[in-house]
């Protein structure tokens, strides 16, 4: 009976050592480049809360051919957008508010230095973050038609503008979601600093 020589399979604690070095590097990069993605998301976020505002009050002013207002809360700790449906016709039961709050930390705000969107609708100036028809925060009515356009409550004066959102003081979080009155556009923009300026 021949006896055979059978190898030994597996690691030696230096090629484990390595591999595990290996693996804390990566991680580690990992942990290093998720910094500041948690305000890039909160800022992200609250851009999508008011796009998907918006959309929502057009589509039901267009659904439900009734005109849907729109106003903002720009005070306190948090901000937030809100719509009403108002009533068609006399003896039409009262709708009530819908309010979508802002997330945490972030709100209507320009930066100092952010320029205006590709849309050219205007920044108002100060950092009240909502610029509509050429007004800080908005005039005193607006509303989304059954027909989708954004107008003043007459229904004649279509109103554009530009909502500012992101964390106060970081350029880098800096959000816009403009409206095109005429049609009820709602267009996202993302602030890259530097050559590029907004992104779509």
């Amino acid at each position: 009976m021949r006896k055979t020589n059978r190898k030994e399979g597996g690691f030696t604690l230096l090629e484990i050592i390595v591999v595990v070095g290996i693996m804390m590097i990566l991680m580690g990069m990992a942990v290093i480049q998720s910094f500041g993605s948690l305000e890039t998301y909160k800022a992200t976020s609250a851009m999508d809360v008011v796009t998907s505002q918006l959309r929502v009050a057009r589509q039901l002013a267009i659904s439900q051919r009734r005109d849907v207002q729109i106003s903002f809360n720009l005070v306190g700790p948090t901000q937030s957008i809100s719509y009403k449906i108002l009533p068609g016709f006399l003896g039409d039961p009262p709708q009530p508010i819908v309010t979508v709050p802002l997330p945490q930390q972030t709100s209507f705000v320009q930066e100092a230095g952010v320029p205006d969107t590709p849309m050219a609708f205007g920044t108002c100036g100060g950092a009240s973050g909502v610029c509509i028809a050429n007004v800080a925060g908005g005039p005193p009515f607006m509303e989304f038609t059954s027909t989708g356009q954004f107008t003043d409550n007459t229904g004649l004066n279509v109103l554009n503008g530009t909502i500012f959102v992101g964390l106060k003081g970081q350029v880098s979080t800096a959000r816009a979601v403009t409206l095109m009155g005429g049609t009820g556009r709602v267009r996202e923009y993302t602030y890259a600093a530097g050559a590029t300026g907004w992104e779509e």
